[in-house]
Order: structure tokens, then sequence, then C-alpha cells
């Protein structure tokens, strides 16, 4: 039988929310890079559009190297995969949402663990796993973080929240 579970359950706690700040923090980075990623290529082919049409219209054509250099950009930025590390962050903030699964779900089973033993090594597991992604990610901003604080200390994360930005008008 466990003799005291309370470290093992204050270890548990800051794991989870550890989790959660991070998991928070990379969908946060994830939006800003989605929304980037998608500016710069869509800015840069309007303004070659722009440009295109202004020349056509009898305007100066200058504006067709306008037009050509923002074709260029528009045209690199979607080759090179702009959204790229959008979805590199979705996944790190997905692999951390599945860990504070996890860690919420040892928790529960703390008190039916047989032995201390048992339970250190559960958490180990669940830490060296944590440290793992840590070290496999791209780092992100502070400011992400920021974001993520804030929509955490408003319910982002409770069950009882609704989002209304993602209900389905109609």
């Amino acid at each position: 039988m466990i003799d005291d579970i309370d470290p093992y359950l204050a270890e548990l706690d800051s794991l989870y929310e550890d989790a959660s700040y991070s998991a928070q923090s990379y969908f946060e980075a994830a939006k800003s890079a989605e929304f980037w990623g998608k500016s710069i290529v869509f800015v840069p082919a309007l303004m070659s559009a722009v440009s295109a049409l202004l020349v056509a219209l009898g305007w100066t054509r200058q504006l067709g190297a306008v037009g050509a250099i923002a074709g260029a950009i528009a045209a690199t930025a979607a080759f090179l995969g702009s959204e790229r590390r959008a979805s590199s962050h979705k996944e790190t903030g997905r692999q951390f949402t599945k860990l504070r699964h996890e860690v919420r779900f040892e928790r529960s089973l703390a008190h039916k663990r047989s032995s201390d033993e048992e339970l250190e090594e559960r958490v180990r597991i669940l830490r060296d796993n944590y440290n793992v992604i840590v070290s496999t990610g791209e780092l992100v901003s502070n400011r992400f973080f920021s974001r993520a604080q804030e929509r955490i200390k408003k319910g982002v994360l409770s069950y009882n929240h609704v989002d209304d930005s993602n209900v389905a008008k109609g």
C-alpha cells in the first residue's frame, strides 16, 4: 500500500498544469503562424493581381515590375510551405494535450496503485514524456504563453466553457 500519496499527486498536478499551458501556448502559436502563413502568400498575390490590372488599364508600366516581384514572393512562399510552422505547432499542442489527459487519468487512479514504486514509476514516465515533447518541439514566443494564460484564466480548458466563435451558425 502507498504510504504518502501527496507528493505524487502534487507532481501530477504540476505536470497537468505544465502540459495545459504548453498545449495552449502551442495552439496560440499555430493560429498566429497560420494567419501569417496565409498572409505572406495572399497579400503579395493580391498586389501582383492589382498591379497587372492597373498596367492593363493603361497605368504606368513600372507597376508591372511591382507585380512581378510580388508574384515571385507569393510563389516562393507557397513553394516553401509557409504554413509548415503552423502544422508543427499544432502537432506539438496535440502531444501536450494527449499528455494532459494521460496525467489526469493517472491522477484519478493514483489511489489504486499497489505501491510507491509503481506510482513513482508512472509519474516519472509521464514527466519523461513531457521532457521529450519539450526537447523536440520548436520553441514558441512568450507572447503566446501570455495569450494562453489569458485564455486558460477565462476557462478555455473547462468542460463547461463554450467558445461561440467555433459554433456553426445557422
